[in-house]
């Protein structure tokens, strides 16, 4: 035996000797602290509260964070802190009680639309924040990805599964001094094709050339951008062919925003809630109308631009308490007002402008359409009557595609309106339901269609416990949209809430 082996043997001899001294005096110490000085309790860990958010940053930029902030409130735990990640778009919301016993967390991780599905696919989130409705070729996509046991469409649009939240409004925005107020969609579609190249051909300064600038063709936004305006599809190829931009493509819309409120000459769509400085333009479109993105509008979906914000639990899969207790909090009353603190439209009822009725009423007549749908007189008579000395609600009664059943808002809408009629200040009015139709195909079938859809509405509402309920089919008279445009003549299929005070 070396030296220094028999040296190495002598260290763990004695060093076993030391781990069996301190073990014997461990024992003894602790059977003192038992029979001499009793034991202080240790605390227990915290009940952690823990939901996980995945998918659309327009969402995930703030709504998300001031619905965890609201709820830390509701559950009355103050001390509230975020925790950033290395990547802008993903934090954690954590909130702590006094006596550190309850911890709630919020994981929020906002990467995209995309992102987000495959996420709650794959058990990596329990609910997906998506900035558009889910289509047969996100699910289609998963699949080639080789995620297993993809849900089918219909499921995913099952209401429980599909949450209509809040709602986010695409705006054309300008430099705060530019003149310009309104453009149509043709301009604004002429501008991005390189057809118009001067402000001076809108109205504008002359001399002032178009400053273009774009968002990521991988964003919701352009997405929505190129449907709605430039009438394709891919938003890759769409945006690969915009000329000239003043500045290379965004990923985040707060850039773009403070990129165009700098530039005079500058022009570019983002969510109206991260316009920042830069100014919205009223948007005109291709059968004359002129609308604002203002808060009724967009409530009610007349806004041309205003899309849905959902939150999707996975299909099949058991909702987990804590995502359940988030999702009724998204939904209510609290949450509702957290969405709107983010710049987002919360779904609450709100009532139209004092002159929205006579607005309506003088469009009666008109199907939006070039003239080529005629008004029946009664059904125009029929309008004005229902509406005399009655406000519009914002909620609005929309359908799943050819069917009379209630989409997912719909649903939690039934909800919304009988709870609110249910307060004492609405004690004294009464529910008139309006139904209406596009002006496609025959006009008989579409006013029995729109009265089919009201009665449908009313009948539910009965169920609910509501009296004092009115239907009433206009067909395709008085529209809020063009029904010569594609994009939004699916707008006009919908059943309106008036409430008249009882005389």
């Amino acid at each position: 035996m070396t030296r220094a082996s028999s040296s190495i043997r002598t260290v763990r001899s004695d060093m076993q000797q030391i781990f069996n001294y301190l073990a014997t005096a461990a024992t003894v110490l602790s059977l003192l602290t038992f029979t001499v000085f009793p034991a202080t309790a240790q605390p227990s860990p915290p009940q952690e509260t823990v939901v996980r958010l995945a998918g659309s940053y327009t969402f995930g930029a703030r709504a998300a964070l001031e619905l965890a902030t609201a709820w830390a409130r509701q559950l009355k735990l103050p001390g509230v802190r975020i925790d950033g990640g290395v990547d802008p778009d993903e934090y954690d919301v954590i909130a702590e009680g006094v006596e550190s016993v309850q911890k709630l967390s919020v994981q929020v991780r906002a990467k995209g639309t995309s992102a987000g599905l495959e996420a709650l696919l794959r058990g990596q989130a329990d609910l997906w924040m998506a900035s558009r409705q889910v289509t047969e070729a996100d699910l289609e996509a998963m699949r080639k990805k080789g995620i297993p046991n993809v849900p089918t469409l219909v499921q995913f649009q099952q209401p429980g599964v599909e949450n209509v939240v809040g709602l986010a409004t695409m705006a054309v925005m300008v430099h705060p001094r530019n003149p310009i107020t309104s453009l149509t969609m043709t301009q604004i579609r002429d501008m991005y094709a390189g057809r118009i190249t001067s402000w001076g051909q809108v109205g504008g300064a002359s001399n002032m050339p178009v400053g273009l600038y774009s968002l990521e063709p991988s964003t919701d936004e352009a997405d929505t951008f190129c449907k709605a305006i430039m009438g394709v599809t891919d938003a890759q190829q769409c945006v690969d062919s915009f000329p000239r931009l003043a500045n290379p493509k965004f990923a985040i819309q707060d850039d773009l925003s403070d990129a165009v409120a700098g530039n005079p000459a500058g022009i570019g769509m983002a969510d109206y809630s991260l316009r920042r400085s830069a100014r919205a333009l009223a948007l005109g479109t291709v059968c004359g109308t002129n609308l604002e993105p203002t808060p009724f509008r967009v409530k009610a979906e007349e806004y041309p631009l205003a899309r849905r914000m959902y939150l999707y639990a996975m299909p099949g899969r058991p909702v987990p308490p804590s995502t359940a207790a988030f999702l009724q909090l998204a939904l209510g009353p609290i949450g509702q007002a957290a969405i709107a603190a983010s710049g987002l439209a919360d779904l609450s009822p709100g009532k139209s402008d004092a002159d929205y009725a006579d607005a309506r009423g003088d469009a009666a007549s008109n199907a939006l359409d070039g003239g080529r749908t005629r008004i029946r007189a009664t059904d125009a008579k029929a309008f004005v009557s229902a509406v005399a000395n009655s406000d519009r609600l914002s909620i609005t009664f929309r359908f799943q595609t050819g069917t009379d059943a209630l989409d997912s808002r719909a649903e939690a809408d039934i909800t919304r309106l009988v709870s609110l009629m249910n307060q004492p200040a609405y004690a004294a009015y009464a529910v008139t339901l309006l139904g209406f139709s596009s002006a496609s195909g025959d006009y008989t079938s579409n006013r029995t269609l729109s009265k089919d859809r009201a009665e449908a509405v009313r009948n539910r509402l009965i169920a609910a416990g509501l009296r004092d309920v009115t239907a009433v089919g206009i067909g395709p008279g008085a529209p809020v949209a063009c029904n010569n445009d594609p994009a939004t003549t699916l707008l006009n299929q919908r059943v309106e809430v008036w409430l008249r005070k009882r005389s």
